[in-house]
């Protein structure tokens, strides 16, 4: 009886000890979030409040009491901390994070947080009108000793042109004892996030951070490696500390599928609206689904006011006649002196083609400008046509004076990446009766891959894509401008896809062949190609995995071909391929070698341990050669383990091969 009474205290006991675990050692969280966007005297960002949105809904659900201040001014801002710092002084030792999405800069040596009221005049006015950083350091540290994690999204270029003494970039904290800093850039660099409606910084830890159990070390070093990929090695991640601890922002879940993560990961790394729709539909309740939608949902808002439907996307195209280039212009068949603005509205998204045969001289009712372009692709669209570059032609009826020629070459200047400013094609046709002008602005970075260049003879001048059509038209002229938008950043590129290849054809208008030859299976090369580059594809975005370019291919419907890993090695690159079935080639690309059916008879080739195994070789067309390693696992270990692969005479380095592999294996199993 005694010792069934003992077991029952210690029953009991256990029982109480259990319950009062979570107070005991599950620490409180709080987090304190602000997003300025909006400054009076800065040029406005994007970005900032959908980051807090982001980033709040990340720690909400891993159990924070989030403050949140948008747009904040000074006051609002001072408010913001008291108001945090109130809630987290209840607990004892709470895990605490802060978060700044917004300009700050540096003076001094010390760190300031910018409130939208922040005064551009003065240092000292500027001084008085931020949040110094040591001010929300010295108030954390009041707050007892548990994690505190401060993060600044804050990597802009110095936002005030009449204060040169500040430099770009922020400053490493003087004393971050206790305090764990993470910065979207190193200190003293700057990033542009212009045109991103979400900091890649903010996306990718939101993305790692939605991994169940991982510890907030392995959270950072993949953030680290997201933005990194994003932004193409021009942003690298800092931090003060990067040991937490262990501490993980919610517990491990033994259920964690690892090829969803991977599935995640290499479908968002284009960071885009159908990324994302694509992992929901095979992963609705998926660990990443809320972040997703959330994103989805984000990157709608920047266009919620102008979002058409792309099912009804209208057609324009505007011609001269090629048999009498200096008559007038005509568009989609229509001779008439019909306007433009009576068929489309402004800021309406159309699917243009234009196509300019060049007048071989002067004419007496037309004129028109081309220009230059860094960029090679573009550059080609006037070379191609032999038309000479940063050329103007002026009608006939047109005397201009040395001040109005000036005025248009301006339209030509390049700004200091080398791109032109504004102008990609102009055309001025005096015939029509109030005058006509359509003026085509050169795409920026993100919209550049969506030109389509048609190839339609000696002389002639054609481009394809989406546009928005504005209308800058007065009384006695019709003047247009039309400006290539990012489909991607739209989310419309498969849809966009589909209306360009249902554009009504011309009898007379020969479609530009394929930019790349076609290869039977050889993966990317071997798609049908749409007449944009085949970076413009949402689901091919390259991730680089110890030296060596990872991306999924696919065909022109969408297939999955396979997993292919791509390094420059000498005058040519060396190419990796990972089937769904799980053999293996690897293989040559060289444009500038042929390599015929002979070349790829069966050999032998060597991992570097000097055992021989027998290989299968085929020719892809006349620029790829690819030699079938099989699906051995141990041929897998070997290369891994190697330092070089030799196929007859020829040898390349596998150093990086290890982490390419296991990479190549995830993609293949994220998308087969």
């Amino acid at each position: 009886m005694q010792r069934n009474v003992h077991r029952l205290v210690g029953a009991l006991a256990a029982c109480l000890l259990l319950l009062a675990a979570p107070a005991a050692f599950a620490a409180e969280r709080y987090a304190l979030l602000i997003g300025n966007g909006d400054y009076e005297d800065a040029e406005p960002l994007e970005n900032p409040l959908n980051d807090v949105d982001l980033v709040g809904e990340v720690l909400e659900r891993a159990d924070f009491d989030v403050t949140r201040a948008t747009d904040a001014d000074q006051l609002g801002m001072l408010s913001a901390l008291n108001n945090f710092t109130r809630a987290a002084e209840k607990a004892e030792n709470p895990v605490l994070f802060v978060y700044f999405s917004g300009y700050a800069v540096e003076i001094d040596g010390e760190n300031y947080l910018l409130p939208t009221d922040a005064s551009g005049r003065t240092l000292t006015g500027l001084r008085n009108r931020s949040l110094a950083v040591s001010e929300v350091a010295d108030a954390l540290r009041r707050l007892g000793t548990g994690l505190k994690v401060v993060l600044f999204d804050a990597p802009h270029e110095n936002p005030f042109l009449t204060l040169r003494d500040i430099r770009d970039g922020l400053a490493a904290p003087k004393n971050a004892g206790g305090i764990h800093y993470a910065y979207a850039a190193a200190p003293g660099t700057a990033y542009d996030y212009d045109g991103t409606p979400i900091s890649p910084f903010a996306s990718a830890f939101a993305d790692a951070a939605s991994i169940p159990g991982l510890p907030l070390e392995e959270v950072f070093r993949k953030v680290g490696d997201i933005v990194k990929e994003r932004s193409k090695d021009r942003q690298a991640i800092w931090q003060s500390n990067d040991d937490y601890g262990g501490f993980a922002l919610s517990p491990k879940d033994g259920k964690v599928d690892a090829a969803e993560i991977a599935f995640y990961d290499f479908a968002s790394l284009s960071d885009n609206r159908e990324a994302y729709d694509r992992y929901l539909s095979r992963y609705p309740d998926g660990i990443f689904s809320a972040v997703a939608e959330r994103k989805v949902e984000l990157l709608g808002k920047r266009f919620e006011d102008t979002h058409e439907d792309i099912g009804n996307l209208p057609y324009l195209t505007l011609s001269n006649d090629r048999h009498d280039p200096c008559g007038r212009m005509v568009f989609s068949g229509n001779d008439r002196d019909r306007r433009l603005s009576d068929v489309y509205k402004d800021g309406q998204l159309v699917l243009i083609d234009i196509r300019f045969w060049a007048p071989p001289e002067s004419c007496e009712d037309l004129s028109y400008f081309t220009t230059v372009y860094s960029h090679e692709r573009l550059r080609n669209v006037i070379t191609a046509a032999s038309i000479p570059e940063r050329r103007i032609y002026v009608s006939g009826q047109d005397d201009l004076s040395p001040s109005e020629e000036r005025s248009i070459y301006d339209y030509f200047d390049e700004d200091r990446r080398g791109y032109a400013q504004s102008l990609m094609f102009r055309a001025i046709d005096d015939a029509r009766r109030h005058g006509f002008g359509i003026a085509v602005k050169t795409p920026d970075d993100n919209a550049r891959e969506y030109v389509d260049t048609v190839d339609c003879g000696d002389g002639c001048l054609r481009f394809r894509g989406l546009v928005r059509f504005r209308d800058n038209s007065v009384r006695t002229l019709e003047d247009y401008e039309f400006a290539f938008v990012d489909v991607r950043r739209l989310g419309y590129f498969d849809r966009y896809r589909d209306a360009l290849r249902d554009f009504p054809a011309e009898e007379d208008h020969a479609v530009q062949a394929a930019a790349t030859e076609s290869y039977p299976d050889a993966g990317a090369s071997g798609r049908e190609d749409d007449g944009y580059g085949a970076d413009a594809d949402p689901y091919r975005a390259v991730r680089t995995v110890g030296g060596w370019d990872v991306v999924a291919d696919f065909d022109g419907s969408r297939r999955f071909l396979n997993c292919s890993a791509v390094r420059r090695d000498g005058g040519r690159s060396a190419a990796f391929r990972w089937y769904a079935d799980g053999h293996l080639t690897f293989g040559f690309r060289d444009a500038a070698y042929d390599y015929a059916d002979g070349y790829a008879k069966d050999g032998t080739y060597w991992i570097d341990d000097g055992r021989g195994y027998d290989v299968a070789g085929r020719a892809y067309g006349r620029r790829e050669i690819a030699y079938d390693l099989g699906s051995d696992r141990a041929v897998v270990d070997a290369l891994k383990r190697g330092r070089f692969l030799r196929i007859g005479d020829v040898r390349t380095s596998l150093k990086g091969s290890s982490a390419m592999l296991g990479d190549l294996q995830d993609c293949v199993g994220a998308f087969r």
